[in-house]
């Protein structure tokens, strides 16, 4: 599981962020209003995260603050949530 994710953002897109940790760059998903409260490209970034395994793909969510993680995570563990 990734637990968190820090770096430079790298770029903002309707749905997600590329976010550059040392030299690679992560695809996370983040929430509109996250979005709003990023910083500009190219400034630091901190993602709390949780990693969505599926049969054939990785999503990587990312939230600004603890809070936002566990309750998605609660939201997830809920049978037919998510």
């Amino acid at each position: 599981m990734i637990y968190s994710a820090s770096g430079q953002l790298a770029s903002k897109h309707e749905r997600f962020v590329v976010v550059e940790i040392a030299g690679i760059g992560l695809k996370i998903f983040v929430h509109q209003r996250t979005l709003t409260s990023l910083p500009p490209i190219g400034g630091a970034v901190k993602f709390f995260t949780h990693l969505n395994v599926r049969e054939d793909l990785l999503d990587l969510y990312g939230f600004l603050s603890q809070e936002e993680s566990d309750f998605f995570q609660l939201l997830t563990s809920v049978s037919g949530v998510g």
